[in-house]
Order: structure tokens, then C-alpha cells, then sequence
């Protein structure tokens, strides 16, 4: 049998191509006496998001949705993670979560932020001969946030599950990615940082999968794991 050649990389947006307004979060903190930078912040998501993996903990449809539970619960990780000590940080979380509440107030509003490098490294994608697409658990925001961080026009198919009628898991939200790209589901590589979503989606849909996470934490289905988008190229030639 010969070699599988990957055609296509299809990519989650929120936690893969964007992150909550990290610098909005940097200035918040600011305010109230805390010292945190964007690059510790980054991080501080990845052990977030990972303890939403593992546990289930406010699993709907990501992590920044529009309730004060989910929001606190955000803001604390965040801010322990990028090292706010607990007893500074759960009372400024609250203050951050109310905030981020009248600053953003859709679950999709705060993701309309980048890490710097993010059109440069997928440019290097394409330049590889790789199409390129979009397929995110969202609310009908996608085609701004990416345009706003200017990497819209660089996707075949962009998909967005508040107009499509169908999220992750379920594997149809990425199979309709790859019909519309004419790619069969085989050749596609979809990229996502919540195995028990992204991953389960893409293994439902008969597509590889890669979990971006730059810090490797384990999952129990043992997922390929990139630490960021350059990555990319050496996974999809492996398989």
C-alpha cells in the first residue's frame, strides 16, 4: 500500500488560530495590582483547556461561553496558571469576569485576538502545497474573527457551526469541510486542542488528527501532539 498523502489541514479556531484577548487580559490585571504577561497567559489557556479535557469541566461548545460560572472559572484558571497566587486571584477573577462580560458580551467576542507569527506560519502551510480550511464550534462570528486578525483569504472553506446547523463532535461538521474542499476525509489532517471534541470529531469523520497543545499534556487516547502550527508539515508527511 502506499504512502497517504495528506491534502488538506483543516483547523479549529479557538485555542488553534485564536486565543481570548490575552493583552485586554494583561490590562485588567494590571488595574488591580497583578503582574502577568501575554506569553504566561498562552500557556496558562493550555493548562486550562486541559483541565476541560480531562475532566468535562464546562464543556459547551468551548471554553469563553456567556455565563458568569464559565467566565470566573476561565479567569481563575488563567490567572493561577500564569502565577497569581489563588487567594489574588479568585476575587479578580470575579472582577475580570464581569468585566469581560460588558467588554464581550458573546462567547465568541473575546476570541477576536492572535499570537503574533499566526498568518506567517500559515502561509508556510501553503507554500507546502497544503489546502487550507476552517472548521469551528462558533456562533456565527467566524468570518470576522478571522478577518480580523487578518488570515480570512488564506482558507479554501471556512465553517462556521452556528450557520451550519451541526458542531463538534459530530463528525458531519467536518466531513461538509471536506466535501466542500473536494478532499477525501482520509487525506485530511484536522488540528484541535480538545481531544474529547475536536479529536473525536475528526476520528468519527475518518480524518488524522493532531492536538495542538504547546506544553504535551497527556490525554488517554494518546492523540499526535504538536506544540504549535509549524509542526504541522513534519506530522502530516509522517502518517
Amino acid at each position: 500500500m502506499g504512502k497517504i498523502a495528506i491534502r488538506a489541514v483543516l483547523l479549529d479556531a479557538g485555542g488553534v488560530l485564536l486565543h481570548p484577548h490575552f493583552d485586554w487580559v494583561v490590562e485588567q490585571a494590571a488595574e488591580r495590582a497583578l503582574r502577568v504577561t501575554r506569553d504566561a497567559l498562552h500557556l496558562a489557556y493550555y493548562r486550562a483547556i486541559y483541565s476541560v479535557d480531562i475532566d468535562d469541566v464546562g464543556q459547551r461548545e468551548g471554553m469563553a461561553v456567556d455565563s458568569d460560572e464559565i467566565r470566573r472559572f476561565l479567569m481563575v484558571k488563567l490567572l493561577v496558571h500564569a502565577g497569581v497566587g489563588l487567594d489574588d486571584a479568585e476575587p479578580a477573577a470575579a472582577a475580570l469576569a464581569k468585566a469581560a462580560s460588558e467588554r464581550f458580551p458573546r462567547e465568541s467576542d473575546i476570541f477576536h485576538f492572535a499570537m503574533p507569527g499566526l498568518r506567517e506560519r500559515l502561509e508556510r502551510l501553503r507554500d507546502a502545497g497544503f489546502l487550507l480550511g476552517v472548521a469551528s464550534n462558533n456562533d456565527g462570528a467566524l468570518e470576522a474573527q478571522l478577518e480580523n486578525v487578518g488570515v480570512r483569504d488564506l482558507f479554501e472553506v471556512r465553517l462556521d457551526s452556528g450557520i451550519e446547523g451541526v458542531a463538534k463532535p459530530d463528525p458531519e461538521f467536518l466531513l461538509r469541510a471536506a466535501r466542500r474542499m473536494d478532499v477525501e476525509p482520509g487525506d485530511c489532517l484536522y488540528i484541535g486542542d480538545i481531544d474529547r471534541v475536536d479529536g473525536a470529531a475528526a476520528r468519527g469523520a475518518g480524518m488524522h488528527f493532531a492536538l495542538l497543545d504547546p506544553l504535551a499534556q497527556p490525554r488517554a487516547s494518546k492523540p499526535r501532539t504538536i506544540r504549535d502550527l509549524d509542526e504541522v508539515t513534519r506530522i502530516a508527511n509522517a502518517i
